[in-house]
């Protein structure tokens, strides 16, 4: 079997792997998933310079995101080993300071040359090496973000989440602050009456028609992000644009729990296009009986604009929504993204 062969099967079985899980696997674990899929892609490949890697990641990035229109963390995890593999041939060629992600000028033609011929043998095992680092950071993003929990609950506070049952990294930041010692009551809004009776002991079950009457007591809203944008905008479960607008009439912080994987580098104009629907929740004869003649919506996510958010509780620390566009620079390079 050739490599190509080889490759094609390797994104053919990402593909269904995402495809028949029900429900969707956590942020993480197709983050890491994907790590995998690139560093495979990657070794059986073989590029032999950097201008072929790059053009590699682009082409395979860009066929498993069409796969998979909802999954902007495909995107990220590509142009985040980009960068790495910039970083290892800057390293190795003693490179200066990387020019800052604001800056409106790509890299001028003679080092866009050297970087693009560089023999990628000199790299190779170093490049591996940062993807395994990446794979590591991703692993404990969980446990990062939890631990900064402390910081932002305390004592007598009122905090009202969202998703719990769905988030692992919102379990986990609660759990470690109850773990703490923090005493504070934690209201959890809930999707479905099936989850009032399965919510862990330490929340109170609500719906979301009650938001209204309990955020005048609540202290503090805590969300999870679907994905991150450079504009301090952001994905959340649905129901997350009508908790945070009571929580901004009512002077609420809000909270929104973002791991660095989730930060897309592009602007989205048109956020909507993310936006994914789950199945009717119609009766199936009232859903035989319209069916042509009106469209039933439910939507998955709801887009927060930035000033809707107080922080964005990241892996590394806590950001304003205006310093988005900065944290870029950490995960990914200018030229990346203007080739892209």
């Amino acid at each position: 079997m050739d490599a190509n062969t080889e490759v094609e099967d390797l994104k053919r079985a990402f593909i269904l792997s995402l495809r028949k899980k029900f429900p969707r696997e956590s942020s993480s674990t197709i983050a890491i998933a994907t790590v995998n899929l690139i560093r495979k892609i990657i070794f059986r490949e073989n590029p032999k310079t950097m201008h072929d890697l790059q053009a590699s990641l682009a082409k395979h990035c860009r066929r498993l995101h069409a796969a998979e229109r909802s999954e902007m963390i495909i995107i990220n995890i590509g142009l985040m080993i980009s960068k790495l593999a910039r970083d290892e041939v800057l390293q190795k060629k003693g490179g200066g300071e990387p020019e800052p992600l604001y800056s409106l000028w790509r890299d001028d033609d003679e080092t866009s040359e050297k970087l693009k011929t560089t023999d990628m043998k000199k790299i190779r095992k170093d490049l591996q090496a940062s993807i395994k680092e990446l794979s590591t950071e991703i692993e404990s993003a969980r446990e990062c973000i939890a631990s900064q929990s402390t910081e932002l609950l305390f004592n007598n506070d009122v905090v009202m989440v969202h998703s719990l049952a769905t988030s692992k990294t919102m379990h986990a930041f609660l759990t470690h602050a109850n773990k703490s010692g923090r005493k504070h009551r934690v209201i959890d809004i809930v999707d479905e009456e099936d989850q009032l009776e399965t919510a862990p002991d330490f929340v109170t079950p609500i719906q979301l028609y009650e938001v209204a009457s309990k955020m005048p007591e609540t202290s503090k809203v805590v969300l999870v992000a679907a994905a991150y944008f450079p504009d301090g905008s952001c994905l959340v479960p649905a129901g997350g644009h009508q908790i945070a607008l009571l929580a901004k009439r009512h002077c609420v912080p809000v909270y929104v729990l973002a791991p660095f994987y989730k930060l897309c580098p592009f602007f989205m104009t048109d956020p909507d296009a993310l936006h994914t629907f789950r199945s009717n929740p119609l009766p199936f004869e009232l859903s035989a009986t319209s069916a042509g003649l009106v469209d039933s919506l439910h939507p998955a996510f709801d887009c927060l604009q930035s000033d809707l958010v107080t922080l964005f509780v990241s892996n590394t620390s806590c950001i304003i929504p205006s310093h988005v566009n900065r944290l870029k620079e950490d995960y990914y390079h200018s030229q990346d993204i203007a080739d892209y």
